[in-house]
């Protein structure tokens, strides 16, 4: 077995997912966290490495989603990654949550705006175009997001949204990729996370922080 696995942790939003990866094989969970994170998210890593008959110590790194997303959650998965991550020899990867979200689409050559909900009714949103460098992710409205996706040609708008938003969206004329199709896979996170781990891409356990939006500018927390 080795240290060869990888664990991806992602509590970026109240869908909550872990995973394990190998470079071959895979095991993911998603399951609606809510606000219950703190209570959740070991015991599901605890029942997925038992079901390959894993042990904590055959990860040899955790990828970790760091935002964009709500205060809590992402404080809870970069405390328990860093907290897995002290380990001697065992790496910390961390990706974008959008990112994770637009990989699958992209990768199909679809141009894709990933959005997710920030707390007190705001999105997190950024835009992604196959073969260039994604644009910086956004803290608005739905009303401002509506009037941007107005300004701009057309393009697949996928991820997480309340209910309400997303009808509010298809009332517009832009319905979102959701459910199983749009969903935010950790599976998708971990094989990010893999390649970075292959690139020695890694980060210091000590220094990492939450990717925050606060209005428009990077730096502060968005709220639950």
């Amino acid at each position: 077995m080795a240290s060869r696995w990888l664990l991806a942790i992602d509590t970026s939003t109240e869908q909550a997912g872990v995973a394990l990866f190998d470079g071959e094989e895979l095991i993911e969970r998603s399951w609606p966290a809510g606000r219950t994170q703190t209570a959740s998210v070991l015991p599901r890593i605890h029942d997925m490495l038992a079901v390959p008959g894993l042990g904590i110590e055959n990860v040899g790194a955790i990828g970790i989603a760091r935002g964009p997303g709500t205060f809590t959650g992402l404080r809870v998965g970069l405390s328990i990654a860093k907290g897995l991550a002290i380990v001697p020899g065992r790496s910390l990867i961390a990706v974008d949550t959008l990112l994770v979200t637009a990989t699958p689409l992209v990768a199909a050559g679809v141009a894709t705006l990933a959005v997710l909900p920030a707390g007190r009714r705001r999105l997190v949103w950024a835009e992604f175009e196959p073969g260039e460098p994604p644009a910086p992710p956004r803290n608005t409205t739905l009303d401002e997001l509506k009037a941007h996706l107005a300004s701009r040609p057309p393009i697949v708008v996928a991820g997480e949204l309340l209910p309400d938003q997303r009808a509010a969206m298809a009332e517009g004329g832009w319905p979102v990729i959701a459910g199983a199709s749009g969903a935010r896979r950790p599976g998708v996170l971990a094989e990010l996370a893999w390649d970075r781990w292959q690139r020695d891409d890694v980060v210091d356990p000590v220094t990492l922080e939450p990717l925050y939006l606060h209005g428009k500018a990077l730096g502060g927390p968005t709220g639950d």
